[in-house]
């Protein structure tokens, strides 16, 4: 192949090289995730349609739907010190996700829960800039997270091998339940904030969302052997976390970080 000679020729290839090498550099920096712990199977389906195994260290990309096997948890971990972890059979979609430690007003987090279930402790997309930025939505509701510690599960006729407190399969529909900080849950037919300690339920999307008791509610609860090294991550970020109206955008500390008793817990099998 023949380079160019001519000065102005030159200056324009290696322009050209320069803004492309900066556009790859940018791609590579923004990591969307790391598979940090798994137990069992995990694939990736990207955007183009193309299906890969996924291992411990795999990176996820913009546009993957995380799909766990039968029998198989898997967890996440984000740039901001998010985490989620998927339980069995679960679909899990990252639509868009962008953090930059310098630029909190960019950040945002977008994902999709097609099928399953998972426990989820936030980072700091969601505290240090626009709050609503981080948010997990279903077919029958969106949860708009406000911190820190909770978990949410979606039915189709395929909860038979979960069990409510009262012995019976979840009912369609999402669930939710909030162990440490707040988690809004809406639709075009209403809202309802979760606390610590409490539950949720919408059964579609034209139904409000409710409170349900404990007993009758379902808990998504995920093994320790995949949660382990939670507890270090919850202190990194809580150190890192912005102190009460630090930035002047976001909610006090107060409102987004509480200490939670103990949930009614409904076990996965």
């Amino acid at each position: 192949m023949k380079r160019p000679t001519n000065p102005i020729q030159m200056q324009f290839a290696s322009f050209v090289g320069l803004y492309f090498g900066m556009v790859l550099c940018a791609f590579a920096a923004e990591n969307m995730g790391t598979v940090m712990n798994l137990d069992g199977t995990l694939s990736a389906k990207g955007s183009d349609g193309s299906l890969k195994a996924l291992s411990v260290k795999s990176e996820i990309s913009s546009g993957d739907t995380l799909i766990t096997g039968r029998e198989s948890y898997a967890r996440i971990k984000f740039p901001d010190g998010a985490e989620i972890a998927l339980i069995p059979k679960t679909q899990f979609k990252v639509e868009s996700y962008h953090y930059n430690e310098k630029q909190p007003e960019q950040d945002s987090a977008g994902f999709n829960l097609l099928k399953g279930g998972l426990r989820a402790i936030s980072g700091l997309v969601g505290k240090r800039g626009d709050p609503d930025s981080y948010r997990i939505k279903t077919q029958a509701a969106t949860a708009g997270i406000r911190g820190t510690n909770f978990g949410l599960l979606f039915c189709q006729n395929d909860c038979g091998d979960m069990k409510t407190p009262e012995g019976k399969v979840p009912e369609n529909g999402l669930h939710a339940d909030v162990v440490e900080g707040a988690v809004i849950i809406n639709n075009e037919a209403g809202n309802q904030l979760v606390k610590p300690g409490q539950f949720a339920y919408v059964m579609d999307a034209k139904a409000a969302p409710i409170a349900v008791l404990p007993a009758q509610a379902t808990r998504v609860d995920v093994p320790s052997r995949i949660t382990e090294g939670w507890a270090k991550s919850r202190v990194e970020e809580q150190k890192a976390a912005p102190k009460p109206g630090e930035d002047g955008k976001g909610k006090d500390a107060k409102d987004m970080v509480i200490n939670a008793p103990e949930a009614t817990q409904c076990p996965v099998r």
